[in-house]
């Protein structure tokens, strides 16, 4: 690693202490994994945002004012995104396969104003942001927004055992438990969340293992408790998803 890199990595780090994590209503928990903030950095660099089967509303603010309101469909694999100095986020972000319900389609690695979805919605949801002096009332106001709570479905908890199990789970078994045959939860794992069931199972396995990672683990242990092959299978995913090996110390400070 260069100087340079180096360099960008430390702002990086530093960045990151400012996440936070806030708990949606009882009403909204079953399709909320959580509300996020993350607080303004102080110089220009790039944020390495991995695959976890989410999908992301997100409120942008530039030195306090308003500068978007985006969505960020599920990856497939990780993406860098260049973050300018100043700028603030605070951020819904949806379990694995139940952003459908609430954003029309699934959006595979896709990043689009909010407006291109919800029309004059996204445009009264910006505004209303955009005059909110906290985050208290910020998430008072998206969570009027995401009124209709749709039934969830055989597949949307198959996605949901999926995620309990780390993705540890056999297709054909999760496509049983649904009431359906594997060619049908395929197509519809894939209407939900823009994944096929394996690849969602991969991402789902990858991100437990980041969240795995945090001090000093041996990497064998670590790749058969999270269900890889060995330790050369858990480096090639890592590779593949998060663009790094996990020694990485980017992974180090992955929220």
């Amino acid at each position: 690693m260069d100087s340079r890199q180096a360099s960008s990595r430390e702002r990086y780090c530093a960045m990151e202490h400012t996440y936070l994590e806030i708990r949606p209503s009882p009403r909204l928990l079953p399709y909320v994994e959580c509300y996020w903030t993350r607080g303004a950095t102080e110089a220009d660099l790039d944020h390495r945002v991995l695959p976890d089967g989410c999908a992301d509303i997100l409120f942008l603010r530039q030195e306090d004012e308003p500068a978007g309101l985006l969505v960020i469909g599920t990856m497939s694999r990780y993406r860098d995104v260049p973050i300018a100095a100043g700028q603030s986020f605070l951020g819904v972000r949806f379990r694995p396969g139940m952003a459908a319900g609430f954003l029309a389609e699934p959006l595979t690695d896709q990043l689009l104003p909010l407006e291109s979805l919800w029309g004059a919605n996204a445009r009264r949801l910006y505004d209303q942001l955009a005059h909110s002096r906290s985050i208290e009332q910020s998430i008072q106001i998206l969570e009027l927004h995401i009124q209709i709570t749709p039934a969830i479905s055989a597949t949307q908890k198959a996605i949901d055992y999926m995620v309990q199990r780390k993705g540890l789970v056999s297709v054909d078994d999760l496509a049983s438990g649904a009431g359906l045959s594997a060619r049908q939860f395929r197509r519809q794992c894939l209407a939900l969340t823009g994944l096929t069931p394996k690849r969602l199972c991969r991402v789902i396995r990858f991100r437990h293992a980041v969240s795995q990672i945090h001090g000093q683990p041996g990497w064998a242990d670590l790749a058969l408790e999270c269900g890889y092959y060995d330790q050369a299978h858990m480096i090639n995913e890592f590779r593949e998803l998060g663009g790094s090996t996990p020694c990485d110390r980017f992974f180090q400070y992955a929220p």
